[in-house]
């Protein structure tokens, strides 16, 4: 754990993702040996009967461990296409915003050097490339929580070995044998063949180690020529950037958990031309300069304004009251045309225009990027630019701490 730190002192919590399943338990007999002061997150999708109840019990094993807990109640997630990622995404949210309520910055989950092998067989039969093939990192940084994964190194009979050793009991999913998922269908594969299941294990140590490689370079790429802009566009110089950063700021830009189309990316980062994919606009600018920058209609729907609400994947608004039927949506054509009027250098109209605005009785009521307020209200409101997914995919990896790479903000 030393390795994986910082670490915050004592009176803040590090919180633990705990299914009830016995890899997760045995992070918690783990991390609870570590330091006192860690918080058990338990999940209930709801998606089976007996979830609940399971639920409990987990909450209940954590408390005989000395570990307080919190149950977290997944709602609105139903049975159908891609119910796994919508089951990831539900859960993860909540994750994080347990983390913000309790004030923890980290996030430990329990993926094991099985789940790791797993995962390089799926990105490898999808061909996901030299990033996907390295896996899942030690530590990955978010919004304002790191997820960081201790038990990475270590095999599932090791950490059976440990809840048994802490005689503490678990739960067995069913739904981790179903072989109609993917995953179970890659776990069935390597149980049967351990020498491939040994050999992706290295392969993607050592595929982490080059994208760790990978990402220095391109954070001092990024460092010399790119600058980020906190409307959530950013200026790079003649000739885009090379395919990797290009591909990672198509990501952010737009807000994307995956990255684009690879052939694509690589076809505008060796030929730069103007072009809209993934949701992203690639323009030219002053003096040879490109933009890539959010593309208009591919943007969110305006939606009611909450304080801590997302809107469009990447903005996070923090005001400290906010009226009835008050939006948050894109400032439109309005934006346009105010810098004009007041004097100001203005960005393309078609930049401007995707700024996050609050909007109330159907008019944009400020515009916090560009400094414009029309309501005494919205003084202090602002959107904080955190896409879903950090610049670069790899921080942590191996035990060997790699370069701090920066997301758009």
């Amino acid at each position: 754990m030393a390795a994986l730190g910082p670490w915050p002192g004592a009176g803040v919590p590090v919180a633990v993702a705990v299914s009830g399943g016995a890899d997760s338990m045995a992070l918690a007999v783990l991390a609870r040996q570590w330091r006192p002061d860690v918080v058990g997150l338990v999940v209930d999708h709801g998606l089976r009967a007996e979830s609940r109840r399971e639920a409990e019990q987990t909450i209940s094993r954590l408390s005989a461990l000395g570990m307080s807990a919190h149950l977290l109640v997944l709602a609105g997630l139903e049975r159908g296409t891609r119910m796994a990622e919508r089951a990831r995404r539900m859960r993860y949210a909540a994750l994080f915003a347990a983390c913000r309520e309790i004030g923890a910055l980290d996030l430990l989950v329990a993926h094991h050097a099985g789940d790791q092998a797993e995962t390089v067989m799926m990105r490898r039969r999808a061909a996901s490339g030299d990033d996907g093939l390295a896996g899942m990192a030690l530590a990955t940084p978010m919004l304002d929580v790191r997820i960081v994964r201790p038990l990475l190194p270590f095999t599932k009979p090791a950490l059976y070995a440990t809840v048994r050793a802490a005689g503490v009991a678990w739960v067995e999913d069913p739904s981790n044998a179903d072989l109609r998922t993917e995953r179970a269908r890659a776990r069935q594969a390597l149980a049967q063949d351990g020498e491939l299941d040994a050999a992706l294990k290295t392969q993607a140590l050592r595929a982490g180690q080059a994208r760790m490689a990978r990402d220095r370079a391109d954070a001092g790429w990024l460092a010399i020529h790119a600058r980020f802009h906190p409307g959530g566009w950013v200026v790079l110089p003649a000739g885009l950037a090379p395919p990797r950063v290009l591909s990672g700021l198509v990501r952010v830009v737009g807000g994307h958990d995956y990255p684009p189309d690879r052939a694509r990316i690589t076809l505008l980062a060796h030929a730069a031309q103007p072009a809209t994919l993934a949701g992203v606009a690639l323009m030219q600018w002053r003096e040879g300069q490109w933009l890539v920058a959010r593309e208009e209609a591919a943007m969110a729907p305006r939606m009611p304004a909450v304080v801590g609400c997302v809107w469009d994947r990447r903005f996070v608004l923090r005001a400290r009251t906010l009226p009835p039927g008050c939006e948050v949506g894109a400032a439109g054509p309005v934006a346009a045309w105010w810098p004009h009027a007041w004097g100001r250098p203005a960005w393309p109209a078609r930049v401007l225009r995707t700024l996050p605005a609050l909007w109330l009785g159907g008019q944009v009521v400020a515009v916090p990027h560009m400094g414009v307020c029309r309501m005494d209200w919205a003084a202090d409101a602002v959107f904080a630019n955190h896409p879903p997914q950090p610049m670069l995919p790899g921080m942590l990896f191996g035990g060997t701490q790699g370069n701090l790479v920066g997301r758009v903000s």
